[in-house]
């Protein structure tokens, strides 16, 4: 693949991560909480590029997705920047250790599923400082279901590698710039940055709150908030994240036993903790929706990102056929 090494090609790559995390959006979860990552084949693809740009593509691939996909002020987000920090790290280290062998050490497939096992071993541990030890039971299906995605990453980046053509993206290029220039629009203005603000002052107290009636009210308030600012409040993602909270907060006891599945017990402060937990983080992913309605300069690098993506996920939009096809006529135009 070509050299990024410029501003706009980082920016237009990063989008192209988005446009692969919004392709696996509209597909068909077989577990429901868990992620394909398909972001991560742009990630593949761009193994080539100086360490500093690949990198910096790896931190705003977390910090993008993470505002699209309305976790921005919840502690995922610091799952998702360790995450992709670390598996880049390694993915790049084997990449150039892999070169000075002469590629005969490992395919990008070994590469693939390497940085993949590096994610959910982030991730599991990350999680584990705010949800318990319990999140650790969830590691070897983790480990086994980043198997199989690394794989399919490897595999889909190796057929479309080279279909991301140059003129293509000089094309691109050139529309978004001409697009800046003839933006009058200040995005920057005082009542966004004062926004941004409430939002993230709201967030970050819903940390401090311990009592379950006022975490329902703020998840009420969050999920009003995120329809005013005209964000389609989906209920599939908050169900699997209330899964992951109480399969990783119950295998921890506390208090007396309500109830036993098998010879399991739930105990009834591993309830109450789990369930605070499900609705302070339901309401920060509401609130984080509400960023989403921000509009960043598009002088700034995330601004510039959000353009390209935009004018890539129009053109998906647009194509026919089956997904993959439109994909590659995205990718092609």
């Amino acid at each position: 693949m070509m050299q990024l090494q410029s501003r706009e090609k980082v920016a237009y790559l990063t989008a192209l991560t988005l446009l692969f995390s919004y392709v696996e959006m509209i597909l068909p979860r077989i577990i429901p909480f868990f992620r394909l990552g398909l972001g991560n084949i742009a990630i593949l693809m761009a193994l080539g590029m100086p360490f500093s740009s690949f990198m910096l593509l790896s931190l705003l691939k977390a910090t993008a997705a993470s505002l699209m996909g309305g976790i921005l002020f919840s502690p995922f987000y610091l799952v998702s920047l360790l995450q992709s920090f670390f598996s880049a790290l390694v993915m790049y280290g084997i990449f150039l250790l892999n070169k000075k062998c002469k590629d005969k050490l490992i395919s990008v497939y070994g590469i693939s599923v390497t940085g993949s096992a590096v994610s959910a071993l982030v991730q599991i541990i990350s999680c584990a400082f705010y949800l318990g030890e319990g999140t650790y039971v969830l590691l070897g299906p983790m480990l086994i279901f980043n198997t199989a995605s690394g794989i399919i990453t490897a595999y889909i980046s190796t057929k479309i590698s080279g279909e991301i053509k140059s003129d293509s993206l000089e094309k691109i290029l050139r529309t978004e710039s001409s697009k800046r220039v003839n933006d009058e629009n200040k995005n920057h203005s005082f009542s966004q940055i004062l926004y941004l603000f409430v939002l993230l002052v709201f967030s970050a107290s819903l940390f401090f709150i311990d009592n379950i009636y006022i975490l329902i009210a703020a998840l009420v308030i969050s999920f009003i908030a995120q329809k005013i600012s005209g964000r389609k409040i989906l209920l599939l993602p908050h169900l699997s994240l209330w899964i992951f909270i109480f399969l990783s907060t119950l295998v921890i006891p506390e208090g007396r036993v309500v109830f036993r599945i098998w010879n399991f017990g739930i105990t009834q402060g591993a309830l109450i903790t789990a369930l605070e937990k499900s609705l302070r983080l339901s309401a920060v992913s509401a609130l984080s929706q509400c960023a989403v309605s921000l509009k960043p300069s598009e002088e700034s690098l995330l601004g510039l990102i959000l353009a390209y993506y935009r004018t890539l996920s129009e053109s998906f939009r647009n194509s026919s056929g089956n997904i993959f096809s439109r994909v590659k006529i995205t990718l092609c135009k």
